[in-house]
């Protein structure tokens, strides 16, 4: 009787412990089973979680503090998304179909912040892993290939391009044309992987007929309209460029040097169109006044550059370099001879002025290829004189002199050179 009690007692004492496990279960291992499941499928929860333990101090804390916080982790994949845009498509491919298997969500995530970033080419990455997808044939998934590397092999020749100073890949681009190294349906899809505005640049210097059947050529009608529609500004430009240099070709030097003599109003690019299609001798005079010398010589390089492109060569910039070279030891010797009068006597100087303006004779004479010619008068260096003499010494000169020499003079000063 008392084993049948004590056998009743320990039933009743396992049951009450069955009980307690049952209710450490439900209260203690289920709720933190249902945290940890929480925990890793939920990113709100995640960084919320490790905002909170990380504050604990302690090796807790410390564990938890290691983990990125959301806008930490949001960096991270701007980061990689800009890396996977800048690659080809078929590397940016592999190794979002290798994300893709192990973090979907993750995955998701980069593909928008691509779309973002480039559209186009988010649309040929998602296409290529939408086709690698499809199980193919050995015969399909061979000409797929020859493909993938024909892109590579335009993209890389592109690039080349691209790297290359703009004469030169102009001049490699046209004679593998003309020597028929190269078609022009192939040409068109290497400019596609070029920046719009690199395209149009060489297509600008290409012979007209050349750029038209390499446009014709394009598979990509969206980049064609945007390389036509920035040429056809750049060639707008060009004209207006071309107008302003016109006017100014007719202007004082001294009132155009504030407007193009620094890159203020145009950019180097503007200013060597401008200069270009300027009268030669009135760019020499223009530039001979410009006290920048980097500015002149970056301009002058420029220059030399556009001409060689648009021409094939550059005959222009050694007679401009000659004529600035005249025009500044022109000014020097006007200067030292200003000095020189500045020391005489007002009757004194009325006859040296008297005979250099009243004289025929040809003082400098200097002849350039492009057939320009700079003559210097005696009567030139007399006004030149005059000009850079003080308005009260020049108005005692002219007071000693015959009243029509006088006039004469008075009205020289006042025209333009």
């Amino acid at each position: 009787m008392f084993k049948s009690k004590l056998t009743d007692k320990e039933t009743s004492n396992f049951g009450k412990g069955k009980i307690l496990l049952i209710v450490i279960i439900v209260f203690t291992i289920v709720p933190l089973f249902i945290i940890s499941m929480l925990y890793m499928t939920n990113d709100n929860f995640k960084f919320t979680a490790n905002k909170y333990l990380s504050t604990v101090s302690g090796p807790v804390g410390q564990y938890f503090n290691q983990f990125p916080t959301r806008e930490e982790r949001e960096s991270q994949k701007r980061e990689v998304a800009r890396y996977l845009a800048s690659l080809d498509v078929e590397s940016a491919t592999d190794k979002l179909t290798i994300i893709r298997k192990d973090d979907e969500m993750l995955y998701t995530d980069l593909v928008k912040m691509i779309t973002q970033i480039d559209p186009q080419q988010t649309e040929r990455i998602l296409e290529r892993i939408r086709e690698n997808s499809i199980k193919k044939d050995v015969l399909t998934s061979t000409l797929e290939q020859i493909k993938r590397d024909e892109v590579k092999e335009r993209q890389s020749r592109a690039d080349y391009y691209q790297k290359m100073n703009l004469a030169s890949a102009i001049e490699e681009i046209r004679s593998s044309l003309m020597d028929e190294l190269i078609s022009y349906k192939n040409m068109a899809l290497i400019m596609e992987q070029m920046k719009d505005n690199v395209a149009a640049e060489i297509l600008k210097h290409l012979d007209e007929e050349v750029a038209r059947r390499i446009l014709a050529n394009y598979e990509l009608i969206d980049k064609r309209k945007k390389v036509e529609d920035i040429l056809e500004k750049m060639k707008n430009r060009e004209k207006e460029l071309i107008q302003i240099a016109q006017i100014y070709s007719v202007e004082k030097p001294e009132k155009i040097v504030s407007h193009i003599g620094n890159e203020k109003k145009y950019n180097l690019s503007d200013l060597s169109i401008i200069y270009r299609n300027m009268d030669m001798l009135q760019t020499a005079k223009v530039l001979a006044s410009v006290e920048d010398e980097k500015f002149r010589h970056q301009l002058l390089e420029q220059m030399k550059i556009d001409q060689i492109i648009g021409k094939g060569n550059d005959l222009l910039t050694p007679d401009i370099i000659e004529a600035i070279k005249i025009y500044e030891d022109y000014d020097k010797e006007i200067k030292e001879l200003v000095n020189v009068y500045s020391k005489m006597e007002a009757n004194e100087m009325s006859k040296t002025i008297t005979k250099l303006f009243q004289s025929k004779n040809i003082a400098k004479k200097y002849s350039f290829d492009n057939k320009d010619e700079i003559i210097i008068l005696d009567q030139d260096i007399a006004i030149d004189i005059l000009k850079n003499l003080r308005q009260r010494t020049v108005a005692e000169i002219l007071a000693t002199l015959d009243a029509d020499l006088a006039s004469q003079i008075s009205k020289t000063l006042t025209l333009p050179n």
